[in-house]
């Protein structure tokens, strides 16, 4: 199954999150970023969504779009596509975990089912606190981490 994914964020965090993605994985095929802007219209941004979608549904099977925040206007959008008749899974909590995840295991997933459970895992993996061994004893210059 080829998967095409949008990524669309407030500002330019959906491209900086493929761009660092890209310096992790390599080049990206398939992905689209939208970013809304302060200078972007709501219209705006929701034609080049549909210009999104088409390009990616024209050459794939299966379209997931992320967007960052639950309520925001990419949020919206999406809503507004996906009542539209647009077939696509769509998700909130935009983050590289999980953008990572989802491009470097797309080649492996044969159903929407399979998309659906590799970002709900993503997702719930994703945050993680970072606990620092503590260390008796011994100068902080000296830990090997």
């Amino acid at each position: 199954m080829r998967i095409g994914v949008i990524l669309a964020s407030h500002g330019e965090f959906a491209k900086a999150a493929l761009g660092a993605v890209e310096m992790i994985a390599g080049k990206q095929a398939d992905v689209a970023t939208l970013s809304l802007t302060a200078e972007k219209s709501l219209e705006t941004f929701e034609a080049e969504m549909k210009d999104a979608y088409a390009q990616l549904i024209s050459e794939c099977d299966q379209v997931v779009a992320l967007c960052d925040i639950y309520g925001g206007t990419p949020f919206n959008v999406i809503t507004r596509c996906l009542a539209g008749g647009m077939d696509m899974i769509a998700y909130t909590g935009l983050s590289m975990p999980v953008v990572v995840e989802l491009l470097l295991t797309r080649d492996g997933l044969e159903s929407a089912e399979d998309i659906r459970a590799q970002l709900v895992a993503a997702h719930a993996q994703a945050q993680a606190e970072i606990k620092a061994p503590v260390v008796a004893d011994e100068d902080e210059d000296e830990l090997d981490l």
